[in-house]
């Protein structure tokens, strides 16, 4: 049982290592933030999110394939495809911002997610990883407004600062 459960931690960690996400966090952090992850499996062809829903979950994926699109029914378009190692739903976990896209299994998929109790605790005790984290949000904010063929309305230090500002405000660390 011992030799099973620290083969699942090291998963967990090793899924949480290839996230750029969370780099500014310790190893102390990371193995707190990998036993609280819980497993999130789909089948294919199933929604994990839609867009303009609400969320406050990130998703990893450790196992098959994602389709992430834009628009609704017909209008519906791919701009990317996710696998191993890559995640989505980091804006509504960060700020509590409803889904920005449709994420649909294009194979049976296996990811761990994370919500915003379990982030909140690290969040909490270290306020610096927000402004460490906003700025990895605004780069891949500027890249699906980019695939949205719309124009950034914004200097990346400003989306910077204003998503810095959100996840402070989102966890409660105003003061």
């Amino acid at each position: 049982r011992a030799r099973k459960h620290d083969e699942e931690q090291a998963r967990r960690l090793a899924a949480l290592a290839r996230v750029d996400l969370f780099a500014p966090l310790g190893a102390e952090e990371r193995a707190t933030l990998a036993a609280a992850l819980r497993p999130a499996p789909f089948a294919t062809g199933e929604a994990v999110t839609h867009e303009g829903d609400p969320g406050d979950g990130l998703y990893l994926i450790t196992a098959g394939a994602a389709v992430v699109q834009l628009g609704m029914g017909e209008r519906a378009r791919e701009i990317a495809r996710l696998g191993p190692g890559q995640f989505f739903g980091e804006m509504s976990l960060m700020t509590g911002a409803a889904r920005s896209a449709t994420v649909v299994a294009a194979t049976d998929l296996e990811c761990y997610c994370i919500d915003k109790a379990v982030f909140q605790t690290l969040v909490t005790a270290r306020p610096e990883i927000a402004e460490q984290i906003a700025e990895v949000l605004a780069a891949r904010r500027e890249a699906l407004e980019s695939a949205r063929g719309q124009r950034a309305a914004t200097s990346q230090a400003e989306a910077k600062a204003d998503l810095a500002d959100r996840i402070r405000g989102f966890f409660g660390l105003r003061g």
